[in-house]
């Protein structure tokens, strides 16, 4: 098994090779980022010099944390121009940025040492399907198996239960509960018992609360399947600068504190602010 794996991604290599040398030779490159035509040799696959600078790598934080069993990265952060990309990708038929995303995503797994046997992209109810004409996360695990030189496996999971978009939910609790089985096997599928006791990648394009990815590793995870979750992006876990947590404490409604905890809020933000009112003192000296 593990002979014939080899020779098969060392065919795809090949394959990607060739598929590079042709695209340089024939097809002047446009960034998928600023659209902007650009000379070759690129630094990456449909990414300008000056787009790959300003693209919101997690790099050392790629590993999250959450309250599951189940291993789980993101390659970005959620932030411009990263998620211009991703909403392009998913409501105005901007298909070509998979091509530019999930290649990084791919050297995630490489940094990671992620080996798994094959990638499953988080399904669209078929309802969503037909509205939107395809699956953005099954556009990322496409080019993400082709790079591993591994095969996308789209037909063992669905989506059951028909949820109103994430994005539109209130609370952390009212996305768990929409999502609560909406994830079910296909157990027609061949494929769950070739699958039983090897790794699988589960792919998405966003994790934000986690309801969605976690519900559909569960189905698999009972199933047999080794579990690996990634993501193009994600803010979990990010860095908060001083105004982000400002305006949080600002924003809290009174009457869930303690006076005692107003009075602990009162003292710390004046001390931030007296902070930046002696920088300003001193850049403006």
């Amino acid at each position: 098994m593990h002979k014939k794996r080899t020779s098969r991604r060392k065919s795809v290599r090949i394959r990607n090779f060739l598929r590079q040398q042709f695209v340089t030779l024939y097809y002047h490159p446009y960034c998928a980022v600023c659209d902007r035509p650009v000379q070759p040799p690129l630094p990456s696959p449909f990414v300008c010099r000056d787009c790959l600078s300003v693209l919101p790598f997690r790099m050392e934080r790629e590993q999250l944390s959450w309250d599951h069993p189940w291993r789980l990265f993101a390659t970005f952060y959620y932030r411009d121009p990263l998620r211009k990309m991703i909403v392009s990708m998913k409501f105005s038929e901007r298909i070509d940025r998979a091509e530019a995303i999930a290649p990084f995503m791919y050297k995630t797994m490489v940094r990671h040492k992620i080996d798994v046997d094959a990638v499953i992209p988080v399904p669209l109810h078929e309802k969503r399907l037909s509205e939107r004409g395809y699956n953005q996360a099954a556009l990322l695990a496409d080019v993400i198996a082709r790079e591993a030189g591994i095969s996308v496996v789209d037909q063992v999971l669905f989506r059951d239960i028909y949820t109103d978009r994430q994005s539109e939910s209130l609370t952390v609790e009212e996305r768990h509960r929409h999502l609560a089985d909406a994830f079910k096997l296909n157990n027609k599928s061949p494929v769950i018992s070739e699958l039983c006791g090897r790794k699988v990648l589960l792919v998405d394009d966003v994790l934000t609360t986690g309801a969605t990815l976690s519900a559909a590793a569960k189905p698999l995870d009972e199933a047999g399947l080794h579990v690996v979750c990634m993501v193009a992006s994600s803010d979990k876990d990010k860095y908060r600068g001083y105004r982000e947590i400002l305006n949080d404490w600002t924003t809290l409604p009174q009457e869930s504190h303690s006076a005692r905890q107003r009075q602990m809020m009162r003292d710390t933000m004046g001390r931030l602010f007296y902070v930046g009112w002696q920088g300003c003192r001193t850049f403006g000296s």
